[in-house]
Order: structure tokens, then sequence, then C-alpha cells
């Protein structure tokens, strides 16, 4: 223990003192000193993948991103690390939630490990030189990326490059967070130190190396931390002006720098090209299982299997410890009846609000406020009222045939109808949807009180009347007594996404070009859409809004809402473009209605409304540390 204790003294002694036992239980093999972890290869490796283990679980139901943001509500709070508890209970600078800073979850632990790791390695004898760059690398990017998590949460942070000897001064041990800017700077130098050392992504063993980082993804993370850094959070953000440390020092960009877009798209663009040369690019498959099906149906379970699709070419980064069987049994719905024992199994409680619901576009591929159609035929007026006209032949498809359903169903873009189910939606899957000639036999929703996929006092159920269809696969069953799911990795990035971001960087680096059309095209043409100049002008009564910065920055932003739903990722975007004060009370239908005029009316599904303020944007940092070290400076609002 004594050797444990002398490893490390860092961010103002705080409760790594206290957490040295809980170290030791992820030591490979409890081996109670760090000489005997780095005795042979073997130990070696299994302390690797301890400086793995302290990835955030990206995509799970504890992550905050998942459910911390206005796609999502759930009915339990199922603990204080989920983003629901952040809504309905609020942040707390004495108690704080989704905690990264220190305690169990900490970073800084990670952190401390990587640098031992880092430290230690050279003496392992049986350790191969391109093995041993390689495993150096894989380090030294966990211990970026972690301070680059710490960074999205917490901002101005210190830099623990390496750890602190045991015979350091008090005051030495009391380190200041360091400005914005210096962190990104930091992250970014050694995420480029470390790519050459590494793999591609097509060269991994996967069934043995799946969730290890690549070239790929070190390109796609550096991207990302550019674009954080270039966005209206980071950059000049006059909120932040006042937090200075007692060096003097603005922890946080006073001025705006328009060239940071400038290399946000450049880092970008550079992450797409590696990932293209290395067969990564936008998943269109059609699934033998599907190859006889119809077309509607084929688009909707490619855009569903671009998620689900196991070693799928356009994920560039998994997560190897996400559960996604919790995911989906939250998102699926009762397709049928089910026996009491396996009521509990399909819960449906990550239930999508109105108002991501309302986010996807029309069938033209424009936002349903500005599509002609839906204003001149009052579509969008009367869109959460019920459609007098039930679902014709022709809508087969995608609303039950002969049912009434809101106007709010009907006419919208593929991404609708693959990503959320809703009463009386169209759902197929491998398991129950047969195709022979004209005999078509697919399961309908039924969200209404009482119904198989609705509200059953004593079962889990959806709190707005909607689930997510994206996040299970189209292969997963369910029968009276069962529920069987086909798992996946949940990708923490994928080429959309880093395709949106480059169309982002560009355009705000350099306006509306075709380059920044061709990108924004690319997502939209896998969706089944027109391209964006060609979809406004047809169908927008705002024609030319693509043509402005301004114009496209929106666009964009919707873009990225819709393609990338639900997948953690629309918790940070509203926060980097500081539209935190957009999130409004969550809405849905009312689903203790028994009928369709009971069910068919809007109401709040939080007791309270939401309190999200400019304070917000970032995590407090614990009242127990600035008390500890007075050289930290608490963030704005806390």
């Amino acid at each position: 223990m004594k050797k444990i204790y002398n490893i490390i003294l860092f961010l103002a002694a705080l409760p790594f003192l206290n957490s040295c036992s809980d170290y030791l239980d992820v030591v490979p093999d409890n081996i109670p000193t760090i000489e005997h972890a780095f005795v042979n290869r073997n130990k070696a490796e299994k302390f690797l993948y301890t400086c793995y283990s302290y990835r955030p679980a990206i995509g799970a139901l504890n992550d905050v991103a998942m459910t911390g943001s206005d796609e999502i509500w759930r009915r339990y709070l199922r603990g204080e690390w989920t983003g629901t508890s952040l809504l309905k209970e609020g942040q707390s600078a004495s108690n704080v939630k989704g905690n990264m800073w220190d305690g169990k979850h900490s970073l800084w632990v990670g952190i401390r490990d990587c640098n031992i790791f880092l430290q230690k390695i050279q003496g392992v004898a049986d350790l191969e030189d391109w093995e041993k760059k390689r495993w150096v690398s894989e380090v030294k990017f966990l211990k970026a990326y972690y301070h680059w998590q710490l960074m999205k949460r917490y901002g101005a942070i210190p830099i623990v490059d390496e750890n602190l000897p045991i015979d350091v001064t008090p005051e030495q041990v009391k380190v200041y967070r360091e400005p914005v800017d210096e962190v990104t700077n930091y992250i970014v130098g050694v995420l480029e130190e470390v790519i050459e050392a590494l793999p591609h992504h097509s060269d991994l063993l996967y069934a043995e190396e799946a969730g290890r980082i690549t070239k790929e993804g070190v390109m796609t993370v550096r991207a990302e931390v550019l674009l954080f850094a270039a966005s209206p959070l980071f950059n000049g953000n006059p909120d932040y002006a006042g937090i200075v440390d007692n060096r003097g020092k603005n922890l946080f960009p006073v001025k705006y720098d328009q060239e940071k877009w400038t290399k946000a798209a450049a880092a970008c663009k550079e992450a797409i090209e590696m990932c293209e040369a290395d067969g990564r690019g936008l998943y269109t498959t059609v699934d033998p299982l599907i190859s006889n099906v119809d077309e509607v149906f084929q688009k909707q379970t490619v855009l569903r299997q671009a998620i689900c699709a196991d070693q799928n070419k356009e994920v560039i980064w998994e997560s190897s410890n996400t559960n996604t069987f919790d995911i989906a049994r939250e998102a699926s719905p009762r397709l049928i009846r089910l026996s009491a024992g396996n009521l509990n199994n399909i819960r449906t409680e990550y239930a999508p609000t109105l108002k991501s619901v309302e986010f996807f576009y029309s069938a033209n591929g424009v936002p349903i406020n500005e599509d002609k159609d839906w204003v001149n035929n009052s579509w969008y007026a009367n869109r959460f009222k019920l459609r007098p006209e039930a679902a014709t032949e022709e809508e087969r498809f995608l609303v039950e045939e002969g049912k009434r359903t809101a106007y709010l169903h009907f006419n919208r873009e593929p991404r609708f109808y693959s990503t959320i189910g809703f009463d009386k939606a169209v759902y197929f899957g491998n398991s129950w949807y047969k195709f022979d000639g004209d005999d078509r036999n697919v399961k309908w929703l039924d969200m209404r009180n009482r119904a198989s996929a609705g509200y059953q006092a004593g079962a889990y159920y959806s709190i707005t009347g909607y689930n997510v269809k994206k996040l299970h696969s189209f292969k997963d069953s369910q029968s009276r007594e069962s529920y069987a799911y086909n798992t996946y990795l949940f990708p923490i990035y994928r080429m959309a996404d880093l395709y949106l971001m480059y169309a982002e960087a560009l355009n705000e680096a350099i306006g509306p070009s075709e380059e920044v059309y061709k990108y924004l095209d690319l997502v939209r043409e896998r969706a089944g859409l027109e391209g964006v100049v060609d979809s406004w002008k047809k169908y927008s009564v705002n024609a030319e809004k693509p043509s402005t910065k301004d114009g496209l920055r929106e666009i964009i932003h919707q873009e990225r809402s819709i393609e990338l739903a639900f997948e953690a990722k629309r918790f940070w975007d509203i926060r980097r473009w500081k539209k935190i004060n957009e999130m409004v009370t969550p809405m849905g239908w009312n689903i203790y209605g028994i009928t369709d005029d009971e069910f068919y009316n809007v109401v709040p599904v939080s007791k309270k409304p939401l309190k999200m303020t400019t304070r917000d944007y970032l995590w407090p940092i614990g009242l127990s540390n600035l008390s500890t070290n007075t050289n930290l400076v608490q963030n704005y609002g806390w």
C-alpha cells in the first residue's frame, strides 16, 4: 500500500488519497504493488486494459448525454448519474451529479493510471518494440481523451501530463486550472503525437480488439476537440469573461477567434480523408434478410442498421463498454401482449419528446414549419390534431392502413419513420415480417392506455407515447414469453457525424459553398432526400435560406439533431452552440387516454418546468475541492 501512496499526489491531494483501496480494485489481478503489474507482457497488458476501463460508457443509459437534453424524457431517475436526474432535480455544487472530477468516477484517477503505465512500460522486457510503441500511443491517447472529457464538462482544467512525486510541497500540490486554449493545445498536441504508431481501423482484430483506438478514431477526436474550441461556448463567450484565477489568468478566451473555425474545418477534412482511405463511409447495405421487401422498409432498415449492424463501415470508433441490451429494451415497444413474467423485459422508457419528433423534416426534406404543403394545407397548424382521414393504401408502409393518427405522423421523411415509433406506426422485423407476394405480415404500434405498447399499470411504459426505433435492430424478436436482442457496439463516432462536423465548421469558416453542400447532401442522400439547395428552392417558404451563413447554420444544426438523434450528441451540441435556453418543459401525448380523442391531447410529462440557465452549460467544481485547493476557481453561476 505504501508504494501505491507514494506514486502520486495531485489535484490538491483530493479524494485520491481516500480512494486508494478503490484503485487497488482495478489493478490487474489485485496485485498489491505497481512493480508486479509490469513484470511481463501479460500483466502489463492487463494494466493497459485498466487504463481503458475509465472510459465513459458513451451511449449507456447512465450517460448524461443520452437523457439530459430535450430529446428524451424518462419516467424514473434510475440513479444520480442519469441526464434525467440533472433535468428533474437540478445540479448542485455541494452534491455534483455526473461528477467526473472526483469520487468513484473520477477521470483524474484514470489519468493517474495512464501516467503510471507510461512510466513503467519501458521496463517490460518481453514486449516487442512495435507493440510497446502501440501501447504507449494508446495510453497517451487515453490520457488526452480523459482530459478532453473533463474539458467538455468543466471547461478550464488542470493539465496533468506527469504524476507529481511524493516530495512536493503542499503549495505545489495546489494545482491550477489552465485556460481552455492551453488545454485544447495540449490535447491536440498529444493526439497528433500518437497517430503514427496506431493501427488503422480496418487492421483491428475485431473479435479481440474492438473498441481500441485507431488512427481514424484519433483524427476524429482531434476534429471534435477543435470544433468545440471554435464553438460559441469556448470561443469568446462573454459570460465567462470574469472567470480569472489568482494569477490573473483568464480561464476562457475573451475574444472571438474566427481562425479556430478554419482549423476545425481542416481537422475534419483530414479525418474524413483518412477514414475514407481506410474504407470508412456511410452505411448503405441492404441486409440479405430484407433484400426482397419493399423499398420503404429497406430504407428504414438501412438507416437503423447504420447504428446496429455489426462491423459497420460507418463506425469510426465504437464503445466496447456500453450495454446495448439495456438500450434495446428501454427503446423497444411491446408489439404483442406479453406474459406477466416477460412484461417488464421491454420497458420503452427511453421516450422521445414531442419536440424531438418535430425536429424531423417533412417528406420534402425541409422543416415542417417551412414546408409549403404543410403551411398551405394547415398540416402544421393542425399537427397535434387527429387527422380525419384514415391512412390510405399508399401510406400503409408507414401508418397502419385504415387507422387514424395525428397529422404530425404523416408526410414525414424516411428518418422519421426509421427513428420514431408512434401510435399506429408500422413496425417490422426479421422475426415477424414475412414477404410472400402480396402477403405482408407486420406489426403496428398501439400506444394508448391498456394497449400492448401503451400504459399498463404495474409495468414500464413510455411517458410520451413514443419510442426510439433506431437503437435496436430489426433482427430483435419478442414473443409472449421472451425477448431476444442483437448486440452491437455503440458508435461513439460515425461518418455521418464527421461529415456534419465538417459542413458546420466550413460554413462558419467561409460561409455557404459547394463543399459545405456536398457533405451535408451526402447525409441527406443516404436518408432519401434531395440536396439542401434544391429542397429549399422547391419546397420551403424560405427558399434562400441555404445561401446565407446564418440560414445554413440553422439547417446544419437541425440536420445534426435529426441524423444523430438519441445518440448522445445533442446534449453536447446545444451546450457548445449556447442553445441550452431552447430547452423547454417536455411534452407528450396523454398516455392515459383510451380512445383516440383522449390520447391525442398534448400534455407536459414533467411535473415541474425545466429551469436550465447559463450556469448549466458547465459542471460545478465541488465545494469541498474549492476549500481544499484555494487556487481553483469556480465555474460561472455556481
